[in-house]
This record gives structure tokens, sequence and C-alpha cells, in this order.
């Protein structure tokens, strides 16, 4: 059985941004899990640390599927959990961005809590605040206010409400924003597609101005941000 469990966010892409402690964790485990969506398809937390752990270091995939089936997606957590649970040792689960902001391991970390499994979760840079800094914009300051959304439902009561909102699945957002008619100028736009990755897409301007198309895989975001 297992002795311990990091759940370690290893941050949005670039393999530079990977905290020191994470560094120093990952080569000092036995065991490393890394999350895949299905079978064969490379892991993009994978990727992030393969250089800066030793070659001989024991990786295992770990299928979390893409499903919005809860029982479906239950059952694989909790083979998952398993898994984990009865590796020997000291281990270490990553997940791409922060492990407390919609990343897969929070699925895993309910049951180990449930187990009580000891766990020790290392914070990594979540995505939002990555892609921020990529776009050259501050979220918010004063009293402003800022919400992070899984989707784009119910947008237009959430502008109403904040001054900046986080938008973590784009791919129905476009519609959503051009339906807003009147109010389309209000707002500044930016989307991020693989944030500091060498593959990363940015595009920042008012709502008519932006092409969303090359934004509408899972790992893109947007932020909105009110213009005053």
């Amino acid at each position: 059985m297992v002795d311990k469990i990091y759940g370690i966010g290893v941050g949005p892409g670039d393999t530079d941004l990977l905290t020191l402690k994470s560094v120093k964790i990952l080569n000092s485990v036995e065991t490393i899990f890394v999350p895949i969506s299905k079978e064969g398809k490379a892991s993009v937390a994978y990727e992030i640390i393969k250089g800066i752990i030793p070659e001989d270091k024991k990786v295992v995939e770990l299928l979390f599927p893409m499903s919005k089936d809860i029982e479906f997606l239950q059952k694989h957590w909790e083979n998952a959990a398993k898994e984990i649970i009865n590796e020997k040792g000291t281990v270490a689960v990553v997940t791409i961005g922060d492990a407390t902001l919609y990343s897969t391991f929070s699925y895993v970390w309910q049951i180990f809590n449930k187990n009580n499994i000891e766990v020790e979760v290392i914070n990594g840079i979540s995505s939002p605040f990555a892609a921020a800094a990529s776009l050259n914009i501050p979220l918010v300051e004063g009293d402003e206010k800022l919400a992070i959304l899984p989707q784009g439902k119910d947008l237009e009561r959430y502008l109403d409400e904040f001054d900046t909102l986080i938008v973590m699945k784009t791919n129905d957002l476009e519609e959503k924003l051009k339906n807003l008619k009147n109010k389309k100028d209000s707002f500044l736009v930016g989307v991020v597609n693989r944030v500091t990755s060498s593959s990363q897409k940015i595009s920042l301007g008012k709502i008519d101005e932006i092409d969303f198309e090359p934004f509408k895989d899972y790992l893109s975001l947007a932020i909105i941000k009110k213009l005053k």
C-alpha cells in the first residue's frame, strides 16, 4: 500500500514554470502517475515533466476519459485511485495547471481523503494566471471582482456582476459573446490556446475583432474584461 501521495500541479505547459519544490519531489518519489484522456494519447502533464526526471523513473499512465456520463467517470476515478493506493512507497500524481482548480487530481483526491491516505498537494501555476501574463493584462485591480467559470453558461448575467471573467472552456463562447448585441464593444476579450507551450496561440481585442476558431479545443481559455 502507498505510503504518501503527492498531488502536483505542473503548470500550464512550459517546463521552466515548474516550481523548485515540485521538481524536487518528482525526482524523489518512486512512482509518478500521469493522466491520459484516452488510450494511446500523449499525456500533456508528462510532456511538461519528462525533461526533468530520470529516464528510468517509473511512470504509470492513468485513464481519465472525457465524458458527461457521471457513473462512467466515477468508475474510472475509482479504478485510478485504487491503482495509486496499491502502489508501494511514495508516489506523485501530476496534473496540468494547479491541482486545486478544475484538475483531474481532484477526482481521486476525494477518494484518498475518504480512505485516510496521507496526501500533500504542491501548487502549480494555473493557466488563467499564465494566460493573463501572456496577454499582458492584469486580471483585476483595486476593488474589482473576478469570477472563474467552467464554461460560457449564463455569461451575460456574470458579465453584469463581475469586472473580469475567466472562462475555462471556450468551444461555445463565440456564439454567446456575439449574442450580447449592443454590449459587444463594452468588453476586452483575450483568448489563449496551450498557454506558455511552444505552440501557444493568443488573441486580444473586442469581440468582433477575435477569430475564435483556433481557440475551441479543451486547452483554450478566455479572459473577458469590462472596458472602462
